[in-house]
């Protein structure tokens, strides 16, 4: 009869099982962890960009980034599914949802570099404010009374 040496057998499968146990596994389905997460490898396809004009509305400077993060809730997508400029369109011959949000203020006195965008919405329900998207950017000096123009474009299945 043939005896197994069973040390060697065990050791692989408490090393398979660790390796298993302590992966992280990344899934989009209807589990969220209601944090903000970044759109990397995620249902959202999100592009940021921002325009700085001065008190007489004449260009200073244009930002862009796609280094975005989204809040990972249900409510996101419900938002956009009920935003006023959501669309369907066609991308890569795929049918796809469009956003495309546009955000405006005049810089206060305060800040004085832009660097971090966010698109807040107070929630009509709770009263809480809620921040949807975040992105980062390479920065541009703001002063008081310059007008800040975010556009927020959105794809997602």
């Amino acid at each position: 009869m043939n005896k197994l040496n069973s040390y060697p057998t065990v050791t692989t499968i408490l090393i398979i099982c660790s390796i298993l146990f302590f992966t992280p596994l990344l899934a989009y389905s209807d589990d969220f962890s209601y944090r903000i997460i970044t759109t990397t490898d995620s249902p959202y396809d999100i592009s940021m960009q921002y325009q700085i004009r001065d008190s007489s509305r004449n260009l200073i400077c244009v930002v862009e980034s796609s280094a975005t993060s989204y809040y990972d809730s249900p409510i996101t997508r419900e938002y956009l599914n009920t935003h006023s400029n959501h669309k369907n369109i066609q991308k890569n011959n795929q049918n796809v949802n469009y956003v495309l949000i546009q955000d405006s203020w005049t810089q206060g006195e305060g800040d004085s570099f832009l660097s971090a965008v966010k698109h807040i919405i107070k929630d009509e329900k709770s009263g809480n404010l809620i921040t949807y998207f975040f992105a980062t950017t390479n920065g541009c000096a703001v002063e008081p009374g310059d007008m800040v123009i975010v556009h927020w474009k959105i794809f997602y299945l």
